[in-house]
């Protein structure tokens, strides 16, 4: 049965009280990560509801918004533990250990830590929950017909943009917003409101895109690992030389993985929007 926009909403905060109570004061990474998904799932429901003119969550709902606050020191927090895998799998393939970036993050990961951690108690659940359950109201009387417009502009809107980036030389520069788009995608079709994805799931189903947005964060984390290496470039001075030839030799080999990323993604992505944008022009009903 089709979820109406009031009780994804009321899934999506649900979770995201289970997983902020789990994530306070811990160092379990998984922990964060699930934080960080949670509040995904509900930012890409908000920008759903401002665009649809549902609701104006930035100007009715301000205390809704502090979750973006949590959300990127979170994340600050979640780059450094994958930055750091990322450190220990080119070590691994290059067999050269590099131990003064390997310190650099572990002070990037303490600072990071105490960001969060600071951030932390500046959620007022209290005045959370009443406008939680406020906005919820106000999501309860949407038709359906109007949902299912809504729902249709939203996602094929994304779809267009995506597969016009196919056809650009440089595709790749778009790769990030491709991604965003996707999880908008998955985070709201993806949980059956309205009735826009049984378009979708009888050709394709919501695993297939989360595995393509898999390959998408890959090519992510590879990217901000790349810049990670160029920033500590920048604090090397000029007796590092030993250094910046061990540093040259990761930054090679990042790159040719970057690379290969891009390539196996590219035939990926176009089958996937190729695909999307005929199933939803095939039906015209909801538009």
């Amino acid at each position: 049965m089709a979820k109406t926009l009031d009780k994804l909403f009321e899934k999506y905060t649900g979770k995201f009280e289970k997983e902020f109570l789990r994530a306070i004061n811990t160092e379990d990474e998984e922990a964060i990560h699930d934080l960080r998904v949670a509040i995904k799932k509900m930012r890409a429901l908000f920008l759903f509801m401002e665009e649809s003119k549902f609701a104006r969550v930035k100007q009715d709902y301000p205390h809704l918004k502090k979750l973006k606050k949590i959300f990127q020191k979170a994340g600050q927090l979640r780059e450094v533990h994958i930055h750091k895998n990322l450190y220990q799998h080119h070590r691994d393939q290059l067999g050269e250990d590099f131990p003064g970036f390997y310190k650099y993050l572990e002070q990037m990961e303490e600072h990071s830590r105490q960001e969060y951690h600071q951030s932390m108690p500046g959620l007022s659940f209290r005045r959370f929950y009443q406008q939680a359950e406020a906005l919820q109201q106000a999501l309860g009387g949407i038709s359906k017909a109007r949902l299912n417009r809504k729902l249709y502009t939203f996602v094929k809107s994304r779809v267009d943009a995506c597969y016009r980036y196919m056809f650009e030389p440089r595709y790749e520069v778009h790769l990030h917003q491709i991604r965003k788009y996707l999880k908008h995608i998955r985070f709201i079709i993806g949980q059956k409101v309205g009735d826009v994805h049984k378009m979708v799931e009888d050709e394709l189903s919501f695993e297939e895109i989360k595995k393509v947005e898999d390959m998408l964060g890959e090519w992510h984390d590879r990217d901000e690992f790349r810049k990670i290496l160029e920033e500590y470039e920048n604090t090397l001075d000029e007796t590092g030389e030993e250094e910046k030839e061990i540093l040259a030799r990761y930054q090679q080999q990042v790159r040719q993985d970057i690379r290969k990323g891009v390539n196996h993604m590219r035939p990926e992505l176009m089958h996937l929007f190729s695909l999307m944008k005929n199933l939803l022009e095939m039906n015209p009903q909801y538009s």
